[in-house]
């Protein structure tokens, strides 16, 4: 049960007549957000009377309630009498039938716990069709959890957010391991200096996750506290700065000639269109529109779909690439057995290969190998959606249309990432299309040029 809240105003009769003179406004006092109880005394002379109030998260429209009589001049009863406390209790118990009947929650009455909050999170993720939601909750599984999932949200401080934050940073990572094994698998600890950053940028991404599942519990009042110990923790500064590589001319050559045939067509699917590795395992014959040279990019992380306009080279790859498919066929495959497993588990028969959609992870092994085989430093497949990218900026393409291709809702990723590529193009541009005015004439001043040495 809440424990009631003092007011040097409300809590004793002798306080209310003669701290609280009539007027016609009760004299109220907030218990929660969003929540109050009001004592309320006429000018009649009678005892007063007690009300409580709530405001709509929502809409901010606000509800109130005549709960009973005040114990000004008589002893409480509990029913239609109340002193302070009583009050408060019944007051508490309206807030929560009232929110129920407008859909909402009422801040929880035990020990509200990180681990409510993330699975409520969760919850409301998956009701909002938010994209990737597994790794939201690997996150929680793997780094929230363990550490502060047994504690009530109203005892996290910010002191202790801060200690699991900077311990996260500092943690070794989590690394793919067999699919047998039951637990999770830790590489090394960071030593480098680049290590180090992107287990800073991990620790921001985790911290993030568990803001929004703590500003949820906030929202929909399932706490009481003032959210103040997690608002104040900051992410760790200049850990995201963009490190972006990307491949030249030469390199993409060499990447695609390394690679096996269907490792080779995925390859070039994301050298030709910049899609992401999830788009283009997903893209179908029908997607492709030979008529305007333009592939359709289905809705990915960002949940819509786009629109890429290929080159004469890759509408030829993609034409080549859908002959003799029907227009629900995956364009992009690859040989393997069914379902990962080599012999059929009743009749122990090796079973025949056959063509399957590429799934999580599959790219990484062949992408190591294709490396490997061309002499480029190992790199993700997500480098080749870089490499697109920048070989659009540095062709003079506005960022903007380079923004709109890659599916992206505005120039911000566009700029921060490829931002350092734009002013060569510019002073191009410039060169190239800026009037000359002729108002200035070469003098025969030249700069000097110092020798060294005797």
């Amino acid at each position: 049960m809440a424990r009631t809240q003092r007011s040097g105003k409300l809590d004793t009769r002798t306080a209310r007549l003669s701290k609280c003179p009539p007027r016609e406004e009760p004299y109220w006092m907030r218990l929660a957000p969003g929540e109050f109880l009001g004592y309320y005394r006429a000018s009649s002379g009678v005892a007063g009377t007690w009300r409580a109030k709530i405001r709509e998260s929502g809409t901010g429209a606000r509800k109130k309630c005549a709960l009973g009589t005040a114990d000004d001049y008589s002893d409480a009863d509990g029913a239609h009498i109340l002193d302070y406390s009583q009050a408060q209790a019944k007051a508490r118990e309206w807030f929560t039938t009232a929110r129920q009947a407008i859909g909402e929650d009422a801040p929880s009455s035990g020990p509200y716990t990180v681990a409510d909050a993330m699975e409520a999170y969760r919850r409301d993720c998956l009701r909002r069709g938010v994209k990737r939601t597994d790794r939201m909750e690997s996150a929680a599984r793997l780094h929230i959890l363990p550490a502060l999932g047994a504690l009530p949200v109203v005892k996290l401080s910010q002191a202790r957010i801060e200690r699991w934050h900077e311990a996260l940073a500092e943690a070794a990572p989590h690394v793919r391991g067999r699919k047998t094994s039951t637990k999770p698998t830790f590489g090394p600890k960071p030593s480098s200096e680049e290590e180090k950053r992107k287990r800073k940028v991990s620790a921001n991404r985790v911290l993030t996750v568990l803001k929004s599942a703590l500003n949820l519990a906030k929202r929909k009042r399932r706490v009481s506290c003032p959210g103040d110990a997690w608002r104040e923790v900051k992410p760790f500064g200049k850990a995201d700065a963009p490190r972006v590589r990307y491949l030249t001319i030469e390199e993409q050559v060499r990447l695609v000639n390394a690679c096996e045939p269907d490792f080779r067509k995925l390859v070039q699917g994301g050298l030709f269109t910049g899609g992401r590795y999830s788009e283009l395992a997903r893209v179908e014959a029908q997607d492709f529109a030979p008529e305007n040279g333009t592939l359709f990019i289905r809705p990915g992380k960002t949940g819509k779909g786009r629109h890429v306009v290929l080159t004469e080279e890759g509408a030829a790859f993609l034409a080549e690439a859908v002959a003799g498919l029907k227009g629900s066929d995956l364009v992009f495959t690859r040989e393997g057995f069914p379902d990962m497993r080599r012999v059929n588990p009743e009749t122990h028969e090796v079973l025949p290969k056959i063509h399957r959609a590429w799934k999580t992870s599959d790219q990484n092994r062949p992408m190591r190998l294709a490396c490997e085989a061309a002499g480029i430093e190992p790199m993700g497949f997500h480098q080749l959606r870089h490499s697109y990218a920048s070989a659009l900026i540095n062709a003079g393409i506005p960022l903007a249309y380079v923004a709109e291709v890659l599916g992206h809702v505005d120039t911000r990723m566009v700029e921060k990432h490829y931002g350092h590529l734009a002013p060569s193009a510019v002073k191009d541009s410039i060169r190239k299309l800026a009037p000359k005015l002729g108002i200035h004439q070469a003098g025969n001043v030249a700069g000097l040029r110092i020798k060294t040495g005797a």
